[in-house]
């Protein structure tokens, strides 16, 4: 029995009195949980770039993007169990398909919350976003999803991540300006395909790796699935791709009406939602699909909302009188 083994066991005695507070909190901590979801930010970021300020929209969102994917490169190396997989005495009020360490949950909302308390500079954001992610860390636990450690681990990865952006965005920003469009598409391509490969070698040490018995009563679950990673990916490619080409078209002007803005939001993530679900409901289910459909998804986001909303006089390009009143 290794380290980690042994931590586990050690670590199951708080989820199970966690576990033992009135059902009341139950829904609290499933609501707090969603906070750290990668979907709750990128379902929360359209808004913020097509309706608040598209710089920060954008800087979030990459940011958002880097630490998930980070994230699932570090479960498959770390390759470690969830709570409620190896003690059947562990209540699963979540079911988690992927491998536990770290906490994508701790981590992107340590990194997602402490970017918007950095723009804000404010003393109470920053202690705002601390309590948050610390509920979230929390309701990892109770949900018996996540070890404590693995929380912690979450929240530090998440640190140096939100940590290397911060020092990396100006440098890598100005680079990436001065470069001629192939050259950003190219890139865009190199850090999507740099994503799959990191998931690729971190799982090559696992080689013939099979779910042990004792985690087979867990249920369904997928530990390995690059599925994740190539969305990712796929995702990458799309902002990337899709920022180099709306920077050069001039960008464009997130105010306006606060119907306007509704306006926008809801026709834009009624597409977004519509390619969603092509990808997922309709199309083939391969790696080649799903990295292909978030591309698109990501591109829509990106440039073609932008674009169809300015057809539409819903938006005006940078620097230019609104149409709409």
């Amino acid at each position: 029995m290794d380290f980690l083994d042994q931590l586990h066991l050690a670590e199951l005695g708080p989820v199970i009195w966690l576990q033992q507070w009135p059902d009341a909190v139950r829904p609290v901590m499933e609501l707090v949980s969603v906070f750290g979801t990668d979907t709750f930010f990128l379902l929360c970021l359209p808004f913020l770039y097509w309706c608040v300020n598209p710089a920060l929209g954008l800087r979030l969102g990459l940011t958002v993007l880097m630490s998930a994917a980070v994230n699932t490169i570090a479960k498959l190396a770390a390759h470690q169990p969830r709570p409620y997989w190896i003690d059947a005495g562990i209540r699963p009020f979540s079911h988690e398909r992927s491998f536990g360490l770290p906490s994508g949950h701790a981590q992107n909302s340590t990194v997602g919350l402490g970017r918007l308390a950095m723009t804000a500079g404010r003393r109470w954001v920053w202690w705002a976003a601390a309590g948050l992610v610390a509920l979230v860390c929390l309701s990892r636990v109770y949900l018996g999803v996540h070890f404590i450690s693995d929380v912690v681990a979450g929240v530090l990865l998440g640190l140096a991540v939100l940590a290397l952006s911060a020092k990396l965005e100006r440098p890598v920003t100005e680079w990436w300006r001065g470069q001629p469009l192939w050259a950003q598409f190219a890139a865009s391509a190199a850090v999507s395909g740099a994503v799959v490969a990191a998931a690729v070698l971190a799982n090559a040490p696992y080689a013939g790796w099979s779910v042990p018995e004792a985690w087979r009563a867990a249920g369904t679950i997928a530990p390995e699935s690059l599925d994740t990673v190539v969305a990712s990916a796929g995702v990458l490619m799309g902002t990337l791709a899709g920022t180099s080409v709306m920077y050069r078209l001039g960008w464009f002007e997130a105010g306006g009406p606060r119907g306007v803005r509704a306006v926008r939001w809801l026709l834009g993530m009624a597409v977004a939602l519509a390619i969603w679900y092509a990808q997922r409901e309709v199309l083939p289910q391969t790696p080649v699909v799903r990295y292909v459909g978030y591309a698109l998804l990501a591109l829509w986001v990106q440039l073609g909302a932008p674009l169809a909303f300015i057809r539409l006089g819903l938006m005006s390009r940078a620097g230019k009188v609104r149409a709409v009143h």
